[in-house]
């Protein structure tokens, strides 16, 4: 009897694996064929964006693609990089990478944004140049039934595009004022801050002027009194660099800094500068190797003796930068030396090695690694006198050091769907 009933139950088992098989099979069977059937499947894309770039909208206005979310699955890989260009705006460089049949097709298309734009418009603006580059993408693919195309027609009067105008001959100015207060029983803080941006961009050349000024404030309530500690500084920076080719470019630099911190009641510094780059400058965005050399002169006088027994001195040196930026589907990498020394005493100087690296191992598995070395030994300006405590624990005043090293190492793995979140702003809290 017992028998009869453990044949009857492995009987009823082998039935419900039997139906459970063939339930699976015909689930992964209809769901392959609504993925990677021809003339079904989507295409699929890649975004590689920084942080100021909205994505929930690129998935909102474009719903046409699958949205990957690694670059191994990817029919076209979107590299989007932003140059800020001063105070007058930023231009948004979208690379669009093709993979697989989509191999041959490789561009970047560009979006310009000024300054007077609202995030909105931005956001409008380099979505619309995604539309552009996906079209050719879809057309190939088989989604070229989902897409449809619209022209808006420019009247032109008599056949002739006139060259607008600018009364202000690309100068872009911004003024900033702002303020902070900080109020309680025991303790509170006081900042204030102002500037003027004044820019001028073009292909041939690049200048700026800016005036700035900062002023902050802490005050600590003790047993019997009140501790008060104050850090002023301000300037004005400026530069005019020139485009001499697609490989070279010259520049002078000048500089006023007044600052409590770092024991300057008033410095003036000016010099040259000429640099080398080793792919064009059109290439920067994705590529660049580049070589720079700086000499000048500078005015110092200080609020205090310095350690070397100066209250005023002039002083000459001179830099010498190579840096490389590279950003690819298989990562970014970012770093560079930057070697300085003053002519009247060569142990006088400072070396100032930077990296900043993120790469895709693997799918789903990435590596970023940031650091920042420096070698010092070129101030000139820390006071002789003795730091109170005070002064140290509020760090009222720059302390001298011989080197300064920062390091940050992170690790990623993602893994599960395939297919990035779509777009779901409900009780997004």
């Amino acid at each position: 009897m017992n028998g009869e009933k453990i044949c009857l139950i492995n009987k009823i088992f082998r039935k419900f694996y039997f139906l459970v098989f063939v339930f699976v099979t015909l689930f992964c069977c209809q769901a392959y064929s609504q993925v990677n059937t021809s003339g079904s499947r989507r295409l699929n894309v890649f975004i590689d964006e920084e942080r100021f770039i909205d994505t929930d909208y690129i998935r909102q206005e474009i719903p046409v693609v699958t949205y990957v979310r690694d670059r191994e699955q990817a029919d076209v890989h979107l590299i989007i990089s932003r140059n800020q260009s001063g105070s007058t705006g930023a231009t948004y460089n979208i690379s669009f990478i093709g993979y697989g049949q989509y191999k041959s097709m490789n561009y970047q298309l560009s979006y310009w944004a000024p300054s007077s734009n609202t995030a909105d418009a931005n956001r409008r603006g380099y979505t619309t140049v995604i539309k552009n580059g996906l079209a050719p993408f879809l057309t190939a693919s088989s989604s070229s039934n989902l897409m449809d195309i619209s022209y808006t027609v420019i009247p032109v009067s008599d056949g002739v595009v006139e060259e607008e105008t600018d009364p202000w001959n690309h100068w872009v100015l911004e003024m900033y004022a702002g303020g902070e207060l900080d109020q309680e029983d025991t303790r509170n803080t006081r900042q204030f801050r102002y500037g003027i941006f004044a820019d001028r961009i073009t292909k041939e050349s690049r200048t700026r002027l800016r005036p700035y000024g900062n002023y902050n404030e802490r005050n600590f309530k003790t047993s019997d009194s009140w501790v008060q500690t104050s850090r002023t500084r301000g300037g004005f920076n400026s530069y005019h660099v020139v485009s001499i080719s697609d490989h070279w470019s010259v520049g002078g630099f000048g500089d006023i800094l007044i600052s409590t911190f770092d024991n300057l009641k008033f410095s003036a510094e000016i010099s040259p500068a000429v640099e080398f780059s080793v792919f064009p400058y059109d290439e920067a965005t994705r590529r660049s190797i580049t070589f720079a050399w700086r000499a000048g002169a500078g005015y110092y006088n200080y609020v205090e003796e310095t350690i070397f027994d100066k209250m005023e001195e002039i002083l000459f040196g001179q830099a010498i930068v190579a840096s490389a930026n590279f950003r690819q589907p298989w990562g970014d990498i970012r770093s560079g030396i930057v070697g300085f020394h003053h002519f009247h005493d060569f142990q006088s100087n400072s070396l100032e090695i930077f990296s900043w690296i993120n790469l895709r191992i693997i799918q789903g598995l990435s590596l970023s690694l940031r650091t920042n070395f420096d070698l010092i030994n070129d101030q000139v300006a820390i006071p002789k006198a003795d730091l109170s405590l005070e002064e140290i624990l509020l760090e009222q005043r720059r302390r001298a050091t011989s080197y300064r090293f920062r390091v940050n190492l992170g690790l990623s793995y993602t893994f599960g769907s395939r297919i990035t979140g779509v777009y779901n702003p409900r009780l997004n809290l």
